[in-house]
């Protein structure tokens, strides 16, 4: 066993962080620089030397200083703890000889064949257990996420057995390491809800929700992050969200909806969101979200309009919650259109999933 605070107070993060190659810059109490765990073209990670965490706005990846050096060397948590301790740390945590760099963008945008079998079959694997999970079925409903819905949107539950079921199948377990499902033999989801993205009725992405509170909250695949959702929507208007729990609430209304993921948007993003004729931006209710609506709002000129969720409620999943929840959206909505003096009809699209 070790001794995790005492490894926390022995490596300052963001002295990890510098000896691994990340330039960081002061950005008031916070340190900013490239992350190196996707390409980066913006400086997205934030390390925090306060409370002793990073979490990157690109890719979404957070957490303590044993998730990081995990993360950067493809470690599971006991080999990251162990390199962090004793003789030696420095120069093991300076060496990044065995770092996992995640696949160049250009190389991302579409999956290869074999990629894409293990991402859809590894999906279907943790479906099966999510019915036998009565942690990840409570967590789920505590989220205001029905049954329907989670077997609408294919959701799943990380348990062992991974490594066996895709040999079982004849896939590629190479493919899983790559990709981030396995780090050897071991499941990374494991102990996660999961939620894929559906493209053409397959699953080509997908995030994992730890159920326990553990860092970092979300574990997403290595390949590049996609606005969820864009898929299986139909509709020329859409709900634009930031978390993965805000768009399953959006799907379960029967709303076409993406979730961004984050709060960074990208050109690819802009060009995405472009194709709709009209987008309505319900973005979480902090400085992170209303300015990330407001940039889009401003790159979508005459298309999207920012929604004023009912005070007190932080976000969509939050309202989703609430007895009522999409009775007062629909309000939010059509407050939101009587700027533009156009209604928002809930029968212009079909719901957002019925592709998957």
């Amino acid at each position: 066993m070790y001794d995790v605070i005492s490894i926390r107070r022995s490596n300052p993060i963001e002295e990890v962080a510098a000896r691994s190659g990340v330039d960081l810059r002061s950005a008031g109490r916070r340190l900013v620089g490239n992350c190196p765990f996707h390409r980066d073209g913006r400086p997205s990670l934030v390390v925090y030397p306060a409370n002793q965490s990073y979490f990157c706005f690109g890719c979404g990846a957070g957490g303590d200083v044993i998730d990081f050096v995990a993360r950067l060397h493809g470690v599971g948590f006991k080999e990251a703890a162990a390199m962090l301790v004793g003789p030696g740390a420095e120069q093991r945590i300076h060496d990044t000889s065995k770092v996992v760099r995640l696949p160049a963008a250009s190389r991302l945008t579409a999956l290869s064949p074999t990629e894409a079998e293990v991402i859809d079959a590894a999906v279907q694997f943790y479906h099966d257990a999510l019915w036998r999970s009565g942690d990840a079925l409570a967590y789920l409903a505590a989220r205001g996420v029905s049954p329907a819905t989670a077997r609408r949107c294919r959701l799943g539950f990380g348990c062992r057995g991974l490594a066996e079921y895709l040999r079982s199948r004849d896939l590629s377990l190479a493919a899983a390491r790559s990709g981030g499902l396995l780090s050897g033999e071991w499941d990374t989801m494991l102990g996660r809800v999961v939620i894929p993205d559906i493209r053409g009725g397959r699953a080509a992405w997908l995030t994992g929700r730890s159920v326990d509170g553990r860092n970092p909250r979300y574990l997403n695949l290595r390949v590049a992050t996609p606005l969820l959702g864009l898929g299986v929507t139909r509709s020329d208007q859409v709900v634009v969200t930031e978390g993965p729990f805000d768009w399953l609430t959006a799907a379960q209304w029967g709303m076409p909806a993406v979730a961004l993921l984050g709060t960074r948007v990208s050109r690819s993003t802009v060009e995405a969101l472009a194709r709709f004729h009209r987008v309505y931006l319900a973005l979480d209710c902090d400085e992170a979200g209303q300015r990330a609506a407001a940039q889009l709002a401003t790159e979508l000129t005459g298309q999207a309009l920012i929604v004023d969720l009912p005070p007190g409620v932080h976000d969509l999943n939050d309202l989703g919650r609430l007895a009522g929840g999409r009775e007062a959206f629909l309000r939010c909505l059509d407050e939101t259109n009587s700027r533009k003096e156009r209604r928002w009809d809930s029968n212009d699209a079909p719901p957002a999933l019925r592709a998957a």
